[in-house]
């Protein structure tokens, strides 16, 4: 008991200020999340692809870029281009003469940046590699960026890639003011750390560790401490002033703040204690070509039903060329599929291909659902899986969930047992989107700030009396 007490008020000298900020700044992003734009209002904003000016297939394109799995078509700049990532850098390819095209330069930039904008770029800087808004790892393939301010009201920043001329970020005034009051402290989401993930992961992950460490010690001490007194007819805790508050809100509030660090600790878990969800590569070869892909490829004249498209991407499934479209000129058309009979256009792919594609992929289980993902279904937050997504329900050795996107055919997520157990330990338990309460937007708010401020008040105890101790140990 006696180390308890000294690694519980030593560690909590030195963490009780992250605790404070840690639960100010989870309320903050509860209300204001880091800035993101997705695929669909990228697509929106973009311009859309001159499709009577390509003149090279995808199959070309692919022997051009290292048969990369990950094609897409879109315009650069009133240019159609293929791109694609090669050695993790972005290649881009004129979809016209099949040339390797250089990065774009600053004007080019700022015209993509005001058309989808549409306002007037009022100042343009870098290129660049990192700012806070782009420093996550999932750009690191289209570094260097410019970042494009705009004349307009709500103060909108765009970052586009010098490499493929594509807006990869926006970001507004008030997210950018609210996150480094919410996320940026939270996330410990600064860029000279955060720019190495394993830097930043380790960092996260090891803080965090020692924090639930330093809670669990607490909550023993404290447990034990009341018991004792209490059995023995006393009040409940033996502490006056200051550390009474702090005991007295720990026995009330400790136990949430023990889940909600447990859960924050999870967040950095990336496969080390549960699965990451990603398929093997075994299993997607054969779901991409399945017992061998059709001959019949998509040429440029099969692209041109896709007419109004600011993106087209390009992959296979179940041995059938497949290309899903987005855009907002675009028709009913979104999706091209190869076959034996020709070239089939359709809004989305054919139930019976997903089907035939998990069988090829995931042999010996049993297919007994097909079906639409909700979006608030409490999975589909946790993964964040859009409207395209579909549910393929396996049983057999594994009784997996599969999440596939209903255009494209990607395999999103694969939610084994350790999969779906992650949802809820980490997600579930540190957002609150429980069933029941994911699609009630105001009650899960309200009963997550209840705790959220009980920890806060908990912290600024401790913080308080860590600060008293520093101060008694400097006189002594």
């Amino acid at each position: 008991m006696r180390l308890l007490v000294l690694f519980h008020r030593w560690v909590g000298v030195v963490l009780s200020l992250m605790f404070a900020t840690w639960f100010a700044t989870g309320a903050m992003m509860v209300f204001v999340a880091f800035p993101s734009l997705g695929a669909s209002d990228a697509a929106r904003g973009s311009a859309a692809i001159r499709m009577g000016a390509v003149a090279i297939g995808p199959d070309i394109a692919r022997g051009h870029l290292a048969d990369s799995a990950d094609l897409r078509l879109i315009d650069r700049d009133s240019t159609p281009v293929y791109v694609a990532a090669v050695d993790g850098h972005a290649t881009v390819l004129s979809a016209v003469d099949g040339a390797r095209l250089p990065a774009i330069d600053g004007p080019v930039a700022a015209r993509i940046a005001a058309a989808f904008g549409r306002a007037p770029v009022k100042r343009l800087d870098g290129p660049f590699d990192y700012d806070q808004w782009v420093v996550h790892q999932q750009f690191d393939p289209v570094r260097p960026v410019f970042r494009a301010r705009l004349e307009d009201a709500p103060g909108t920043e765009l970052y586009v890639s010098a490499r493929t001329g594509e807006v990869i970020q926006r970001t507004v005034r008030y997210e950018r003011a609210c996150n480094w009051l919410g996320s940026v402290i939270h996330w410990i989401y600064i860029v000279p750390i955060r720019r190495s993930f394993a830097l930043w992961d380790w960092t996260v992950w090891i803080v965090s560790l020692v924090g639930l460490a330093s809670v669990t010690a607490g909550l023993t001490l404290g447990i034990s401490r009341t018991v004792t007194r209490l059995r023995a007819g006393q009040t409940a805790s033996p502490f006056k002033g200051l550390l009474r508050w702090h005991h007295l809100l720990g026995l009330c509030a400790g136990l949430f703040v023990a889940c909600w660090i447990t859960s924050g600790w999870l967040s950095m878990d990336h496969g080390r204690l549960f699965s990451d969800g990603e398929a093997g590569p075994s299993a997607i070869a054969r779901y991409r070509d399945g017992p061998a892909p059709t001959p019949r490829r998509l040429e440029p004249a099969d692209l041109r039903a896709l007419q109004g498209a600011s993106v087209v991407r390009f992959g296979r499934v179940a041995g059938r060329e497949v290309a899903a479209a987005d855009g907002p000129g675009l028709g009913p058309i979104k999706v091209l599929t190869t076959g034996s009979a020709g070239v089939q256009a359709s809004n989305g792919l054919p139930p019976d291909l997903l089907i035939k594609a998990v069988r090829y992929g995931w042999p010996g289980e049993q297919i007994v659902e097909v079906s639409p993902v909700i979006a608030d279904s409490p999975y589909a937050k946790a993964e964040g899986l859009g409207s395209s997504a579909r549910l393929i329900r396996l049983e057999g050795r594994t009784t997996e969930r599969l999440y596939v996107d209903g255009q494209s055919g990607r395999v999103m997520v694969v939610m084994d047992r350790s999969r779906a157990a992650y949802a809820w330990v980490y997600y579930m338990l540190h957002t609150y989107n429980f069933p029941g309460l994911s699609d009630r937007p105001v009650l899960r708010i309200t009963l997550l700030l209840i705790p959220l401020s009980a920890g806060f008040a908990f912290s600024i105890t401790g913080l308080l009396a860590a600060v008293r101790r520093l101060r008694l140990t400097v006189r002594t």
